[in-house]
């Protein structure tokens, strides 16, 4: 049989309530001039609370604007095309990285116009007015209100008519960038015409009292928003900010602003950008009494709420302060590491959830602690078999040098040469834990490589590093482990050898303008045609697997460059059939090479 359950928040409730309107009935006629303050503290309270809801759905839409606008200033692609003199080759890729940041925005709709120009030949434009316009060209910018000698801090200072804009609203608010390129001097600007409804939509649940009105102030300057629109307000903001008025209403966000407006009282809340604020006239606060009637059914109640008070923190104790205790003594005996579940604190009732909780907490815990103990026993065991295989490197590079040795003793230099370049490339193979390396060091795993394949093929072949623009590009610059030897490998197999004779590779290290490092890898080979170079370096599909141009990895090579460094590195292939091939690796500069540069 199901057990009656008896809600302890009921009983609180019902005997507060209880409390509450005896107390509401013995304070009334007794407080009306603290309740006429109260009135007029929650007037202005509710409406700072307004205030700050409207700023806040405010500020995140002004805060995308400004980051759309930046993110213009910033973006390479943008900036390409902004400051490149073969602006027409760019005509796509800036039209596709445009529109694809315009889409993603929140404020999208809100978003007339989205323009990033040079003034002169480069012209872009996205938003809801472009088909609602008139053409837009570089001739007629400087007709765009706030366009003409604007700066970053004009953003957000007026309101103005679009007269492009032939359709639909044309209220909009500028949001400016300037942008420059330092090295030609040459600037550009990034212009966004906000539509007055992202103002108004934001605010369109605000509760507004009857005698009240809603501003949205810009720099300075008031705008009435009435009827679902922004218009510019011809009053007077005295005091902004009065702190006697803050002083007064005891707002609770020191971020909010008191001051008059036509000799009325107003609040005011920032949005976080400088200059831009969510504002609303306070109405006035109305309190009507009758406290000399009430003066003696309020003395009655007093005393009432004496007796029944002390009835109440009889039955609270009864009800709360003994399980309260009860729960606190089986968390002090947790807290001494006693974890053993007391069903004693299993109540039916609410705090008996909370005995519940805690019991199974304490289930939980000492679960915990057992798979703790298992994990340990586990990782001891783990850490045992890692040392046991490393029993198995070690016996390898202890047979190579027992190899090398005889070599040695019996006079075969070659052999003890090969086997010690393999016995290096072992080890770096198994211990390099570093995904990426100095450039030295690829050299010296690269040179390892080759030592053997040099006696393979009799000394046919020859390898040198013929041109190193600077040595610290050796030590500084970074590169993946095992990029080179694929693709010296790919020379030697794919390149000379088909050609039947003696064959050269050449390696030659600099920089380009840009200070990117290119490794330049030539050989005289029998070379490829351009469409063998240019599926190279393509993901092969199952039928090229077997292509002989293709099983050395160069697309593997050339896919880790890029998840390294990014899309603009890689591998770069010249190559002309029977003349040789000649594979360019691009590296980032480090931040010393950067340095070097400026």
């Amino acid at each position: 049989m199901h057990k009656l359950r008896h809600s302890i928040q009921a009983r609180v409730i019902l005997l507060v309530m209880a409390f509450t309107a005896l107390i509401a009935l013995a304070v009334c006629g007794a407080s009306v001039a603290a309740l006429y303050k109260s009135t007029v503290r929650s007037t202005a309270q509710s409406a700072e609370y307004n205030l700050q809801i409207a700023a806040g759905r405010l500020r995140q839409d002004v805060e995308e604007i400004d980051s759309l606008a930046d993110w213009a200033t910033v973006n390479s692609t943008v900036r390409n095309y902004l400051f490149s003199s073969y602006q027409r080759t760019q005509i796509l890729d800036i039209y596709n990285t445009i529109l694809s940041k315009y889409s993603s925005q929140h404020t999208a709709r809100y978003i007339r116009r989205f323009i990033i120009t040079n003034c002169e030949t480069g012209l872009m434009q996205q938003g809801t007015a472009v088909s609602q316009s008139m053409a837009l060209s570089v001739e007629n910018l400087n007709e765009l209100p706030g366009f003409e000698d604007a700066q970053d801090s004009d953003s957000w200072t007026i309101l103005a008519e679009d007269p492009l804009i032939t359709v639909g609203s044309a209220s909009v608010i500028p949001v400016i960038r300037n942008t420059k390129n330092f090295t030609t001097n040459q600037t550009a600007r990034v212009y966004i015409a906000v539509s007055s409804a992202l103002i108004t939509d934001a605010v369109q649940d605000y509760t507004l009292p009857e005698d009240a009105a809603l501003y949205f102030i810009m720099d300075g300057r008031p705008y009435r928003i009435d009827g679902g629109a922004m218009i510019s307000a011809d009053v007077e903001l005295t005091d902004f900010p009065d702190a006697a008025l803050e002083k007064q209403y005891d707002l609770l966000d020191n971020r909010t602003v008191a001051f008059q407006v036509n000799g009325e009282n107003a609040l005011a809340y920032p949005l976080g950008s400088s200059g831009l604020y969510v504002a609303q006239t306070l109405p006035k606060a109305m309190v009507t009494s009758q406290l000399p009637a009430m003066m003696l059914p309020l003395t009655a109640a007093f005393c009432m709420i004496l007796l029944l008070g002390l009835l109440l923190g009889l039955l609270l104790r009864q009800m709360i302060s003994v399980p309260v205790q009860a729960l606190q003594d089986q968390l002090r005996r947790i807290g001494q590491g006693d974890f053993t579940p007391n069903p004693a604190i299993e109540w039916d009732n609410e705090m008996g959830d909370i005995g519940r909780g805690i019991n199974g907490l304490s289930r939980s815990v000492t679960g915990l602690m057992e798979h703790r103990l298992e994990d340990e026993r586990q990782k001891k065991d783990l850490e045992y078999r890692m040392l046991q295989n490393q029993i198995n490197p070690h016996f390898i590079y202890n047979t190579l040098n027992s190899i090398k040795w005889m070599a040695t003793i019996q006079h075969a230099p070659g052999i003890a040469e090969m086997t010690m370049a393999l016995s290096r490339l072992l080890k770096s193979v198994s211990k390099g834990n570093e995904r990426l390396v100095p450039l030295q060091e690829e050299f010296a795993l690269l040179n390892d490589y080759f030592t053997i394949q040099q006696y393979r093929y009799g000394g046919t072949i020859t390898m040198d590093v013929t041109y190193i623009e600077d040595e610290r590009l050796c030590r500084d610059c970074m590169i993946p482990r095992f990029t080179l030897q694929p693709l010296v490998e790919n020379a030697i197999f794919h390149g000379i050898e088909p050609k039947g004779c003696a064959g050269n590779i050449e390696i030659l290290v600099l920089r380009d303008a840009t200070g990117d490092v290119l490794i330049d890898l030539k050989d005289d080979g029998v070379g490829m045609s351009p469409e063998q170079a240019a599926k190279a370096l393509s993901e092969p599909g199952p039928e090229e697997a077997s292509a002989k141009f293709r099983h050395v990895g160069m697309w593997n090579v050339h896919r880790r460059l890029q998840y390294s460094f990014g899309e603009g590195y890689g591998l770069s292939i010249r190559s002309e059939p029977g003349k040789g091939t000649v594979v360019t690796v691009r590296l980032p500069p480090t931040e010393s090479q950067k340095g070097g540069n400026s």
